[in-house]
């Protein structure tokens, strides 16, 4: 059942009050999301998550894109945004209009931080460059998400997580010799991002104060924090001049580690690359031969190719005589680190998964539909993180944000609207 506006807005005004960011890390902490899709907005939904106050900025014509990724055409439940645009209170500004850039700047005056993701020189466009920025709003953190960076010969191409995952070199190394590089079925890139942007505004804010010190400009580029994870393959590229090439779900550097079908169809993931595991996976299996076979003795004659092939023929053919649900028994009375292979719907079922609290379960406010989605992924014992709300309609936050932060009144209101301005 759709929510009224009244209710919605109420609603909306009730999380804006202290009891809602009580005992959370970032309390008194205001971020201004500017941005779109995924990257820079997953950072401001782990910034709300740790309690501060996020506005959503969107143009009033051109809502963030990420509102349409799959938008549920019975309930109009956009589930991409619901997730990202959590504990966010969605604002319009046309930044072109000078009313609206004047709206904004009240609002840079009243924030500690400002993401955005425009390319490369278009807030300078618009006169909004950091400099500009932090002269209204000395300790305002200005995190700038880009495709490539801020600087070098790329710096104003456009970027995309997608261009971002294959310029890291992630594509390249991902699936295998027989599919060629395959991109990832998630926004891998962005996501990655998005962390690593929410550690780097966390950084920034220890030493930071609101209109007053601690203003600086964080860039970041969707492709350096892949590169990052990267860094061993690279390294070993650079000592040795052997370029890594996809081995599909193995790793380079470590054997046994593959997933493997049990006799029923299911599958499995096993890595049991150190001593050990690997020492009692080959007991259970009956071949403690292979504990002292010269192909096999540590993990760095296991990762040879041959010696990798072997071996993994040699599991695929144990587990291939046992159904899914006896693997899993047999490894885990033996200690083996070995996991199931789980499908959202498996997830959706998962006793411990249940238990952990991995998921939070809440009402839209807009249409009154239980959702359930992923919950913080770390605990604070002593200053706990929080989901509040998921994401909320384009503009909803209007009348809660202009009136009761900038002090607008109803008229007001009615005027910026009319100018197209918000």
């Amino acid at each position: 059942m759709c929510r009224t506006k009244p209710e919605l807005d109420a609603f909306i005004a009730s999380q804006r009050l202290s009891d809602c960011f009580a005992g959370l890390p970032l309390q008194g902490k205001r971020v201004l999301d500017m941005s779109t899709v995924i990257a820079a907005p997953y950072a401001a939904a782990l910034l709300g998550d740790a309690g501060a106050e996020v506005i959503k900025i969107e143009n009033p014509k051109v809502p963030d894109g990420l509102r349409q990724w799959g938008t549920l055409k019975d309930s109009g439940i956009e589930p991409y945004y619901a997730v990202i645009g959590r504990n966010k209170l969605p604002v319009t500004v046309n930044l072109k209009n000078e009313h609206g850039k004047a709206l904004f700047m009240d609002l840079v005056k009243q924030a500690d931080v400002l993401i955005e993701n425009m390319r490369v020189g278009a807030m300078e466009r618009l006169g909004l460059s950091p400099d500009e920025l932090l002269a209204v709003n000395p300790g305002l953190i200005i995190a700038k998400v880009s495709g490539y960076g801020m600087d070098g010969p790329n710096a104003e191409q456009p970027g995309f997580g997608t261009l971002a995952e294959a310029y890291s070199g992630f594509t390249y190394l991902n699936g295998s010799v027989d599919s060629g590089p395959t991109s990832p079925p998630i926004a891998l890139a962005d996501l990655t991002t998005g962390v690593h942007l929410a550690f780097a505004v966390s950084l920034a804010l220890a030493s930071q104060e609101r209109g007053v010190k601690g203003g600086q400009l964080i860039d970041i580029s969707l492709y350096e924090p892949l590169l990052g994870y990267l860094g061993g393959e690279f390294l070993h590229y650079k000592l040795t001049g052997e370029n890594p090439e996809p081995i599909g779900n193995e790793l380079r550097a470590a054997s046994p580690r593959n997933n493997y079908q049990t006799k029923d169809g299911k599958w499995i993931a096993l890595s049991c690359s150190s001593q050990k595991p690997w020492e009692k996976l080959a007991q259970v299996m009956g071949h403690d031969n292979l504990i002292k076979d010269p192909r096999f003795l540590t993990n760095n004659e296991r990762i040879e190719p041959a010696n990798r092939e072997a071996l993994n023929g040699i599991i695929q053919d144990w587990l291939k005589s046992h159904t899914k649900a006896e693997a899993m028994a047999i490894c885990r009375r033996e200690n083996i680190t070995a996991g199931p292979i789980m499908a959202m719907k498996d997830i959706d079922v998962d006793e411990h998964i249940a238990a952990r609290g991995s998921f939070v379960t809440m009402e839209d406010p807009a249409t009154g539909i239980e959702l359930k989605f992923p919950n913080v992924p770390f605990r604070l014992t002593a200053q706990p993180t929080r989901i509040r709300f998921p994401g909320l309609p384009h503009g909803s936050a209007n009348d809660t944000v202009y009136k009761e932060l900038l002090g607008f009144s109803d008229g007001q209101l009615s005027e910026l609207k009319a100018m197209g301005a918000i």
